[in-house]
This record gives C-alpha cells, structure tokens and sequence, in this order.
C-alpha cells in the first residue's frame, strides 16, 4: 500500500499488512478491530445442514448479540464487536439446538461446527446433496465409517482451539481415505491460523487436486500464498474461488485479500473493486478503508484518501499503521492546498 501520485513525492510509503487477520491491533492482550466467526453447521451425516438454519451469536450470559442464517452449504459468519467468549446456537425445526462456545479473547478468529441432531419422530430425513462451491459431504465422497469418525473428532478438537490435537486426527482421517478433500481443506485452515503457511498451502493444493471445485479450499490457499510473497499464485487461487462461488464463506475477506495481492503487485485499479466489495461487505473492517486510502492515492485523489485514512483511524485508533497515517494526513492536505 503505496502513496500518492499527486505531487507528494515525500509522503512515506506505508507498511502492508498481508494477512487480513494480522491488521488486527492488540491493546492489553487482547484484538480489537474486526473478528470473526466462521460457522458450519452439519447433519449426524456429515451432509450440510440445509440453508436456512438459524444460527445466534450470544454472550455468554445468553444474551444474543445478532443472528444469520445458513447459505446452501450449510455456513454463515459472524462479525462480534469485542473480545469475549461467545456462544454459537443452531436452530432448527425438528433438532436439537447445536451450542459450541467460541473463545475470542486473545485471537480474532474462531471456528464454530455445529452437529444438528434430530429429534427422534420429528426431523425430515435429508437427502445427499451437491451443494454451492463444489462442497460434497463426507458420506457423499464415500468415505468409510472410521474416517469419517476421526475427521468429526478433529472437527470437534479445533473448535475447542485444541489446534495439534484436531490436526493429528485429520492425518489419522486422511491416513484411512486418502482421497478426503474437506479433511485437507480443515487441515489447510488449521495451518493458516498456526502462520505456517507452507503446510497450509500444501494440504489446500492436495483439496483442491481432489475437488476442483472446492471454491473455500482456493480462498484458503490464496492466503497461504500471499503470505509467502506468491502474488501471481494468490491472484490466481482467490479469482478461482471468487469464480466458482462469489458467495464463498468468508467472500468478503477474499475479496480484501484479493485487492491486497494485487496492491501489492502493483495493479491498483484491479485492487480497487475488491476493496470496495470488502469495505460494502463490512464498513467497519478498518484495514480496507486504509488499503481504500492507499488506491486514492495512487488515483492522485487526496481528498478521498484523507477521507479514508480518517475513517480507519475512527475504526482502529491504535492499529499497526495509525502512526504514520496520522503523519501523512496533513502532509496530503498540504499538497491538496496547493
């Protein structure tokens, strides 16, 4: 993320953060900014559960904080505003309700899978299904009843952040089915969030090798890139998912990534409509309004750019850049006057 083309030869270039989850401030050990849920709800099958499903995100004295409901592949995401331990709830005609507790204390982002189990007498049986982005269940892909048990268990050990232990249960699951695209894309997910980003990118390249049409494994896999300096890669990975799903879990976060790949390898005005959609997604996420900032800049519009440097100091007063955008504000009004 550059700097002016105007006439503001001495405005300092500013530090990228690659990584959407690494423009997130800490303050007294915990994130502030944006965080995130990322939720899936599932049947005892395996299957996704069906769209639709209500899904709360409570506090943990069971106040609801806000509620979506799920898209075809059984997913939604949540956005909390503070650090806290909040509960995520599944609701649905005929089931159980599915809790799991998601700890967003000391990190931005948190996994919360869902099991919806039928009430015996009540719940419509749900048929297999292909669903949007190429995702198939588990019982689809014809994995055997002992893989399938080792991948849920990890499941279950990464959402209660016992990160190592649901990753060895994946390799278990995989060990048994090799041809298991879901266990490589959680795994792949795992390694993102543990920053080690080449087994990340190895168990998303395997995903997708198995599911060409596995549109979240090439989201994943396009952070797994950019974070090793893989621009070209990570373009091409992102545009794949986008293409395959502009709905894809997460789309939003792809799409920032996406216009920050591309920022950085210097094509700007492919940046900007990624970063809009991100910033139209959620006008809250501050690193997108100072990527925004960063794109006027380089359009020479230094009004907009203020505009949008103003905005991510509003949102994220402490962050990583808020020092230096706060330095470059009156240098850019200067030359604006001028």
């Amino acid at each position: 993320m550059t700097r002016l083309r105007l006439c503001l030869p001495f405005l300092p270039v500013l530090f990228i953060s690659l990584l959407p989850t690494h423009a997130t401030a800490q303050s007294g050990g915990k994130f502030t900014g944006i965080m995130h849920v990322s939720v899936q709800v599932r049947l005892p099958d395996g299957s996704s559960a069906p769209s639709g499903v209500l899904v709360e995100l409570e506090l943990q004295d069971t106040e609801m904080v806000t509620q979506e409901q799920t898209d075809s592949a059984g997913k939604c995401a949540f956005h909390p505003g503070s650090p806290a331990i909040y509960l995520v709830r599944a609701k649905q005609a005929g089931y159980y309700d599915a809790v799991v507790a998601v700890d967003l204390q000391n990190t931005p982002n948190g996994m919360a899978n869902l099991v919806l189990r039928p009430v015996p007498g009540e719940a419509a049986e749900q048929t297999s299904k292909e669903v949007k982005g190429g995702s198939v269940s588990a019982a689809d892909l014809g994995v055997p009843p002992p893989a399938r048990k080792e991948f849920d268990l990890g499941r279950q050990a990464i959402e209660n952040r016992d990160l190592d232990g649901g990753i060895a249960h994946l390799r278990r699951a995989i060990g048994i089915q090799e041809n298991f695209p879901q266990a490589y894309t959680l795994m792949g997910m795992v390694y993102n969030e543990q920053k080690q980003w080449k087994d990340g990118q190895a168990a998303l390249e395997k995903a997708v090798q198995q599911n060409p049409k596995a549109a979240e494994a090439y989201v994943y896999l396009g952070s797994s890139l950019l974070q090793q300096r893989d621009l070209t890669g990570a373009e091409k990975a992102l545009n794949r998912g986008l293409q395959l799903n502009p709905d894809v879990q997460d789309s939003p976060m792809a799409h920032y990534t996406l216009a920050t790949a591309y920022f950085a390898d210097g094509q700007w005005k492919d940046a900007e409509p990624h970063t809009a959609k991100a910033i139209a997604a959620h006008p809250e996420f501050a690193p997108a309004h100072w990527l925004m900032a960063q794109i006027m800049l380089k359009k020479g519009d230094g009004q907009n750019a203020v505009q949008e440097f103003q905005t991510y100091l509003r949102l994220d007063p402490d962050g990583p850049s808020a020092s230096a955008v706060r330095a470059a504000i009156p240098r850019i009004q200067a030359a604006i006057e001028k």
